[in-house]
């Protein structure tokens, strides 16, 4: 993970946008993983 912000920052981008970026990437993780979680529910008969 260091060295990609460290090619972030040569390539001039700011706190703030490596910021936005992270929570971007954490959402769309955390909506996978959700999206999964309801689908074993639902195969369990739970939904």
């Amino acid at each position: 993970m260091a060295h990609f912000f460290g090619v972030a920052k040569e390539n001039d981008l700011t706190d703030d946008e490596i910021g936005a970026v992270q929570a971007i990437a954490m959402g769309v993780s955390a909506g996978r993983i959700r999206a999964q979680f309801r689908q074993v529910r639902k195969k369990m008969g739970y939904e």
